[in-house]
């Protein structure tokens, strides 16, 4: 059996993932020299996610964040995905195998785990992120068998327009705005969902973003926008879609562990990011998405990156993590 030390510390990076609206869909059982990844059912979204993309995306992301983690405390892991057809809650296996001496780059991107949030408040100009960077993501992506692809100015109208339909189409549906409320508006006590105070108090509809944003609060009146004072301050974002070859549970996967790289790899630079993705979220929306960006593979997370304005931030108000005992058997 792998030092049980070893074992909690990477199960407990691995938790610090982002998942969608931090669902934490995950399970981990460790024996021997393995930490089986399991999927949980039990926090399915079946409105917004029916085929469980999103989820295992969210548990792609554990992995990667729990391999990072091992790296960089000195232990070596080696994957191996879906690894009981029989069993489709076992998604995969990651096997502890022996002293790893990281790198620089590894020892950076496990102390960025702590760092990491997901960054709902106002981002500066696309500008702000300086070409290396942009790179540096596409790089980190590219690693974990994905591709990168950069919102340039002549797809920002057609994103834009495909993220405001889906989000009317969510929006609309009754049922979406109540799978909305159960995971939503959280107190500070709750230890998953979104909490209230990582929500900006600005509603979307009221912000200067080029990009339709989701709004959290499903119980917000829509009596449109009814600014004060100056108008809003202009967001224009750097957008990215990220996405794979194949359109499967492996590569939902390999998606969610290319996530965690360059999320990392964000936050090592300074770097914030968002997810976007309600247009991926609705499937003629994605189709259209794939069409109008003559995208070769499938889109599978669409990101805004950049910069967060100073004093607009939502970091005091991030999510929290269950327990890892509560996530953790140890066999």
């Amino acid at each position: 059996m792998a030092d049980v030390d070893i074992v909690r510390g990477v199960v407990t990076a691995a938790t610090r993932a982002p998942s969608v609206h931090n669902t934490q869909p995950w399970r981990f059982v460790a024996h021997d020299d393995v930490i089986e990844l399991r999927d949980d059912p039990s926090r399915a979204l079946p409105v917004i996610d029916p085929d469980g993309r999103d989820r295992l995306l969210s548990c792609g992301a554990a992995l990667g964040l729990a391999r990072i983690a091992a790296a960089g405390l000195g232990t070596g892991t080696r994957v191996e995905l879906l690894p009981d057809p029989a069993d489709r809650e076992h998604l995969a296996d990651l096997h502890l195998v022996g002293a790893h001496e990281p790198s620089p780059t590894e020892r950076s991107l496990a102390a960025a785990i702590e760092v990491r949030h997901t960054e709902r408040g106002e981002f500066e100009d696309a500008s702000a992120v300086p070409a290396e960077d942009v790179q540096a993501l596409a790089e980190a992506v590219q690693d974990e068998g994905s591709w990168l692809r950069v919102v340039g100015p002549d797809d920002a109208a057609a994103v834009a327009v495909l993220l405001a339909r889906a989000d009317d189409v969510q929006s609309a549906d009754p049922a979406y705005r109540e799978e909305l409320r159960q995971w939503t508006g959280r107190g500070e006590d709750s230890a998953d969902g979104v909490p209230a105070a990582a929500v900006p108090a600005t509603p979307p509809q009221e912000r200067g973003s080029s990009y339709r944003l989701r709004d959290f609060d499903a119980d917000r009146e829509e009596a449109g926008p009814h600014w004060s004072g100056e108008p809003p301050r202009p967001e224009h974002p750097l957008v990215v879609v990220l996405g794979t070859a194949d359109d499967d549970p492996a590569a939902w996967l390999s998606a969610g562990q290319a996530l965690g790289r360059l999320l990392l790899t964000a936050t090592v630079r300074g770097l914030v990011a968002s997810p976007m993705s309600q247009a991926l979220e609705v499937p003629d929306t994605r189709a259209h998405l794939t069409r109008e960006l003559g995208l070769v593979g499938h889109p599978q997370l669409v990101l805004r990156i950049g910069r967060a304005v100073e004093g607009s931030s939502s970091r005091s108000g991030h999510a929290h993590r269950r327990p890892v005992d509560e996530v953790l058997e140890i066999r």
